[in-house]
């Protein structure tokens, strides 16, 4: 079990508790230097610390790969709470259809805000459909470790897009992918300026995507995919969800041209070798 952690005291206690419930065979968190009470919380259950100073989320996510010992390795968000018997569903689902990588359906934890009951919707719409899949989100995911040791997270991915990285060169290479029944319950951003920050986020991601693909519809896909949802949910009766579908859009959008331009920059570049690294036990870290 990887968790990658980074001033997340909020939420990560939960999340702990839920994964501990799963009786996984080992926890590594790791972490970026956290500021808050994020290390105090993980020295309260039995957390192997990995500190890391890179913020690349594709780097740390490889880092976890290599520190884990046994034949699978899972990642669940600090942001994401598991479902009861979620990670035997999920391996017992992996085996039974040869698949490599499979991920939880995602439900909201609470929906007590339009985004979150939007985010919820949107998840149902698009990436909850149990079965064969292409692209495997990593929020609470279940891989075949030695497929990750063959096909590593590129470390070149910082923001986001490092699980659609590698889901593309892992269905490239004939592996397959798949979507779990198992649940798993995730805090979406309750505030409009959230939201749209992590869209941004993610479009920044989809930036270094294309850099390293030139797929030139990755410039067009923010507007595609918010034409093509808001008609659908105009068809659909489901008007509600159009204003989330634009305002996504439109900052995934913004995060793509700013992802292009930082690009031009060598001071945002990101190193592949894995230094600068500390390891330490629970009872060991400061």
């Amino acid at each position: 079990m990887v968790i990658l952690t980074k001033n997340c005291g909020r939420s990560l206690a939960r999340c702990l508790d839920s994964v501990v419930a799963e009786n996984p065979g080992e926890i590594l968190a790791v972490d970026g230097f956290s500021t808050d009470e994020t290390l105090r919380i993980l020295k309260d259950y039995d957390v192997k610390i990995l500190r890391e100073s890179n913020d690349s989320l594709g780097y740390c996510r490889q880092l976890g790969v290599t520190a884990a010992e046994g034949d699978y390795v899972m990642f669940v968000d600090s942001d994401v709470e598991l479902g009861k018997g979620c990670i035997t569903t999920m391996r017992s689902e992996l085996r039974k259809h040869g698949w490599v990588g499979i991920h939880a359906r995602f439900l909201s934890r609470e929906n007590s805000t339009y985004w979150q009951r939007a985010e919820d919707e949107a998840f149902s719409l698009c990436r909850n459909h149990v079965g064969p899949t292409k692209w495997i989100a990593t929020g609470a995911a279940l891989f075949r470790r030695e497929v990750l040791l063959k096909h590593p997270f590129d470390p070149s991915m910082r923001a986001a897009s490092e699980d659609r990285d590698l889901s593309h060169r892992l269905t490239q290479s004939s592996y397959c992918l798949g979507v779990s029944s198992a649940v798993a319950y995730h805090r979406h951003r309750r505030e409009t300026r959230a939201f749209a920050k992590q869209r941004f986020r993610y479009g920044v991601g989809d930036a270094r995507f294309y850099l390293k693909y030139k797929s030139i519809g990755e410039l067009t896909n923010p507007f595609q995919s918010s034409v093509y949802f808001s008609i659908y949910c105009l068809v659909t009766n489901r008007v509600r969800l159009i204003p989330y579908w634009l305002v996504a859009g439109i900052f995934v959008f913004l995060g793509l041209l700013v992802g292009l331009s930082r690009a031009q920059h060598p001071s945002h570049g990101c190193s592949n070798g894995y230094v600068g690294t500390t390891t330490c036990g629970t009872t060991a870290c400061p």
